[in-house]
């Protein structure tokens, strides 16, 4: 999912480009406006208070976002807290109001834990309407939605699919293969797991697992780990130097 950002700051930019996996950086609030327009699900913001020297450039353009976007997920930036109360006077429903400091570990996993935050709300918002996938089932086809299935697994020995929702099994005949095309949110994981990707929680690489909402953990394997760490980089720690060269502790 996309993270929209507002901040002149260059120091600010390259940290945003190196622990967020797909981050849009905007230097004016014009700019963020006009990306966001057209994004009707709510999209999730980060927003540096003080743009060019003007400290409440940031409420100003949250309150516009909340006006055209009442979902949109808001995290505020600032170098210390003189402006947090300004928060209650512009009514933006803010999510999180962080303090950079020295941008260090403790701020990075402060704002990604903000970003998980953002991402469950917009999931209780959004996902509890029906998503309806027709999939194949043998010479046939059955139309499912898709946001009660957890994951799918492989039935071992036979052709058919398990689809594993809250309170039933569902076994259709069909593969991995044709089904995981059919809808950006089945990700495979396994050569027999895919998973719905709106209950992803946590992964852990070292143990080559996930832990999907509802606390069922899975195997990934390697020829899927790379798709996962993507799919996951906001529900996990902040990259390490082994998972990411690029990465440099500031501690």
């Amino acid at each position: 999912m996309a993270c929209y950002i507002l901040t002149t700051k260059k120091r600010d930019q390259r940290l945003f480009r190196k622990i967020l996996t797909d981050p849009h950086i905007f230097e004016t609030p014009r700019e963020l406006l006009l990306a966001i327009r057209s994004n009707k699900r709510g999209p999730i913001l980060i927003i540096d208070l003080e743009i060019r020297g003007h400290e409440k450039i940031g409420f100003q353009t949250a309150e516009l976002v909340k006006k055209n976007n009442p979902n949109a997920q808001i995290i505020l930036l600032a170098e210390d807290s003189r402006l947090a109360n300004y928060c209650f006077e512009y009514q933006v429903g803010v999510l999180d109001f962080i303090i950079k400091n020295d941008r260090d570990l403790t701020f990075q996993k402060r704002l990604l834990r903000a970003i998980e935050k953002a991402q469950y709300n917009l999931h209780k918002i959004f996902y509890t309407k029906p998503i309806f996938v027709r999939f194949p089932n043998g010479t046939r086809s059955i139309l499912v939605d898709l946001t009660h299935i957890i994951y799918i697994s492989c039935e071992k020995g036979t052709h058919h699919l398990i689809f594993h929702e809250h309170d039933r099994i569902t076994k259709i005949r069909a593969t991995l293969k044709t089904v995981v095309p059919l809808h950006k949110d089945i990700c495979q994981i396994h050569s027999s797991f895919a998973i719905n990707l709106n209950y992803l929680k946590d992964y852990q690489p070292k143990k080559k697992i996930i832990t999907l909402s509802t606390g069922n953990a899975l195997p990934v394997s390697r020829r899927y780990a790379s798709e996962v760490r993507m799919h996951t980089t906001w529900f996990t720690q902040p990259p390490s130097k082994d998972e990411n060269p690029n990465f440099k502790r500031n501690d």
